[in-house]
């Protein structure tokens, strides 16, 4: 049983759930599926695929992650950025063959899976850090965006080719004439009620006596009551012939048998990069909204099971013949709000989706394309963090810009595009900053053992002795800055004799980092100038060791400034002001 817990967690938060988790977990699968059904199908169609298609995602995907995955609360199934990701990949890659279409679908979710998985056995979840949350949000910012902007020939009823924020702009400002006012008056009308559904709707029904979670679930089912009522009088009023209004149309029944035909299909060396960012893109939206909702019950997100649960879930879709998937926020927030105590909640979605795929295909005949449109609109809308922007700009300007750079990209270049140069100037960033590491002269505090910036406290200092403190890991990108602080100090301080650095910030020193060390101590010795070193840390001091420097420096590293500071001056030093706060100080 140990084993199979370990397998398989959903095994074990059953064992472990409280009395009345199973009838939580039916409410929360519930809700979750009610609002699963309008989003699978508009993010389906968002995809480029028939709405059916995001049907069968939605069954084969839970029940996955339901066996594998470590968050109680995350809804799996098709998200709006992967959609949007996967019709980009699609459009580049097979153009306008539709029959490749659903295909190269199939291959990005199965490519995408594999991959996910393959991290997973590795244990490399730490990968997904290499994309700062900046970065991310203005990934997110801009792909909602450009989805918002995809849907507004659903809208508005102008036949728009698919293109970037300026074309789609450009194209409805020239062709505003043709929009199609049918389309219009329901699409604001869904918009509206949508609307109202998250602002309006919840203190309304909390005035007329409704708890406040009663209220917040009640507002969750929103969206397919409007899909219902859509539905309803387009079907009435035969608006398709009698409006020309676009409708959904026939939607196949039943559930697709699994199928291992896709391994066969031409394209999977093409689309590999693709599938690659999908995968990474999902996994982080999935993994950011898991580990925030598990905080607030006090609970654990395995990251590398994470990989293998979502990486499963890929695999499943592209077995049943559908789109790659996550974990969606709105869907996630529902189901957690609505009480998911296990991953059965998951399982309990699978199963009703699965019910509408079998029985109620046909009642979705004339669902109005522009509802489903509003639907998605309403969706990512709130993936537009402006506010999130505004704290990161006024925190660090360098990240407030790669943020909007990511954002202006991905609305500009396409998605595809946009993600790499935002991970780009992340990384880049990165090299900069460790590349001009903070680097200051220390002296120790009157009557304690705490050595700071001279520049900025009144400190004891020694002339025959410079500390200097090195605040990040000595590697290629900044040893010629290191080097050219310390000689720099030393041309500056001509009576010292003696040089302290004070590693305690240094994790690590590369080849490059030891070369430099070891040809400025040659170089000190050679000028009349003793190296010493002091706090360094055990991984470090451990390779050093073996190395000519270590060599070299034997009995000339101390354990704390303190005790180097005392043996180098023999307890003879004098107060110095704080100087101006240079940038050397920060």
């Amino acid at each position: 049983m140990n084993v199979l817990s370990r397998l398989l967690p959903l095994v074990e938060a059953l064992r472990g759930a409280e009395r009345g988790a199973c009838w939580d977990d039916l409410v929360a699968g519930t809700l979750a599926a009610i609002l699963l059904v309008p989003q699978s199908m508009a993010y389906a169609l968002l995809a480029g695929l028939p709405p059916e298609t995001g049907l069968y995602a939605s069954v084969a995907a839970p029940l996955a992650y339901a066996l594998f995955g470590t968050s109680r609360a995350l809804a799996v199934g098709p998200v709006a950025v992967v959609a949007l990701m996967t019709a980009s990949a699609l459009s580049d890659y097979i153009g306008a063959d539709r029959e490749l279409w659903l295909t190269g679908a199939v291959i990005l979710a199965a490519e995408g899976g594999l991959v996910l998985l393959l991290l997973g056995v590795l244990r490399l979840g730490a990968l997904v850090n290499f994309i700062s949350h900046p970065v991310l949000s203005g990934f997110t910012s801009g792909a909602a965006g450009l989805i918002i902007l995809s849907q507004i020939k659903h809208l508005t009823g102008i036949n728009l080719d698919r293109g970037d924020a300026i074309e789609t702009v450009r194209a409805l400002i020239g062709r505003s004439g043709e929009i199609h006012a049918p389309t219009l008056v329901v699409a604001l009308s869904a918009l509206m009620l949508l609307l109202a559904g998250r602002g309006p709707l919840i203190p309304l029904l909390r005035r007329i006596g409704m708890s406040a979670r009663g209220a917040t679930l009640t507002s969750r089912t929103v969206p397919l009551i409007v899909v219902i009522l859509a539905t309803l009088a387009a079907a009435a009023l035969h608006a398709d012939n009698a409006y020309g209004l676009a409708v959904v149309g026939s939607v196949a029944a039943g559930l697709p048998m699994p199928s291992l035909a896709f391994l066969a299909a031409p394209g999977w060396q093409t689309l590999l990069p693709s599938a690659v960012l999908i995968a990474l893109v999902g996994y982080v939206e999935s993994v950011s909204v898991a580990q925030a909702l598990a905080a607030r019950r006090r609970q654990r997100i395995d990251a590398n099971r994470e990989l293998i649960a979502l990486g499963a879930s890929n695999i499943a879709a592209a077995v049943v013949g559908t789109m790659p998937v996550a974990g969606g926020f709105s869907r996630s927030v529902v189901n957690f709000d609505g009480g998911a105590r296990t991953q059965l909640a998951g399982i309990i979605t699978a199963g009703l989706v699965g019910v509408v795929a079998l029985f109620f295909t046909g009642w979705l005949h004339y669902l109005p394309e522009t509802v489903l449109a509003a639907v998605i609109v309403i969706a990512v809308a709130q993936l537009i963090d402006v506010d999130a922007a505004r704290r990161v700009w006024a925190y660090d300007r360098a990240e407030g810009f790669a943020l909007v750079a990511t954002a202006v990209a991905v609305l500009t270049l396409g998605i595809e595009m946009g993600l790499l140069l935002g991970i780009g100037l992340s990384l880049a960033l990165h090299l900069w900053r460790t590349g001009h590491p903070h680097i200051a002269v220390v002296g120790r505090l009157p009557g304690t053992e705490h050595f700071r910036n001279v520049n900025r406290h009144l400190v004891e200092t020694s002339p025959r002795v410079l500390a200097v403190r090195v605040d990040e890991s000595i590697y290629f990108a900044n040893t010629s800055q290191v080097a050219d602080f310390i000689t720099s100090n030393l041309a500056a301080a001509p009576n010292t004799r003696d040089l302290l650095l004070v590693m305690a910030a240094v994790n690590s020193i590369d080849a490059s980092g030891l070369e430099m060390l070891e040809h400025l101590e040659e170089a000190l010795q050679h000028a009349g100038i003793t190296m010493h070193l002091a706090e360094v840390k055990g991984p470090v001091q451990d390779r050093l060791v073996s190395t000519r420097l270590g060599r070299r420096l034997a009995g000339r590293i101390y354990l704390t400034t303190g005790r180097a500071f005392e043996a180098l001056t023999g307890g003879k030093h004098r107060e110095q002001e704080a100087g101006s706060k240079t940038t050397a100080s920060r």
